[in-house]
């Protein structure tokens, strides 16, 4: 069951929380999909930053330190350690007065030359079901993009039945997650969202 709070969790709060997800098995399995599965939703957003090594190095950093979830209402706990495989986090969401912490597992973690993120899976106490990759990458142009994925389900009967606000969230997840990134860059409003 993801922690509800009325006041926002502390790290110390949740350690024993986290503690005891370190040997959850995920409840999303397989890959991140290209077609949606059946009942679940696949959503996806792609913010251009800049362009050039400079700006696609940056962006790396950024997203090593989690600067895509400074968004206030949003924020990953623990912030001290990079997205390494293994890694169990909590997602920390506040919405209706109420802080939720959900459950998360970094599954994979990428660094090529044009390409750097990490993907995280759900775990069994998350509101939802699924999986959401984080990707920083430099196209052939020069062009440097920050592109999220994410494939999704209520895990909770009171997910689905609030599904309208949660889907909602999600679509402001996607528009401030982006404009977290930017900001973490000091970049100009250059880029394009599309999400």
């Amino acid at each position: 069951m993801p922690l509800i709070s009325a006041r926002r969790p502390t790290l110390a709060s949740l350690a024993d929380w986290l503690a005891r997800q370190r040997d959850a098995r995920p409840s999303f399995d397989g890959p991140l999909p290209d077609v949606a599965p059946s009942g679940f939703d696949l959503d996806g957003c792609r913010l251009e930053l800049g362009s050039g090594a400079a700006v696609f190095t940056a962006a790396r950093e950024a997203l090593r330190r989690w600067a895509h979830c400074d968004m206030g209402w949003v924020d990953i706990m623990p912030r001290e350690a990079p997205p390494t495989p293994g890694l169990v986090a909590a997602m920390l969401v506040h919405l209706g007065g109420l802080w939720f912490a959900n459950a998360c597992r970094v599954r994979d973690v990428f660094d090529e030359p044009t390409s750097s993120g990490y993907e995280h899976v759900t775990l069994p106490d998350h509101a939802e079901c699924g999986a959401e990759r984080f990707e920083v990458r430099m196209a052939s142009d020069g062009r440097v993009l920050f592109e999220i994925r994410a494939v999704s389900r209520p895990a909770r009967w009171w997910v689905a039945a609030g599904r309208p606000l949660v889907r909602a969230a999600q679509a402001r997840f996607r528009r401030d997650s982006p404009a977290a990134l930017r900001r973490a860059l000091s970049a100009s409003p250059r880029g394009s969202l599309g999400c």
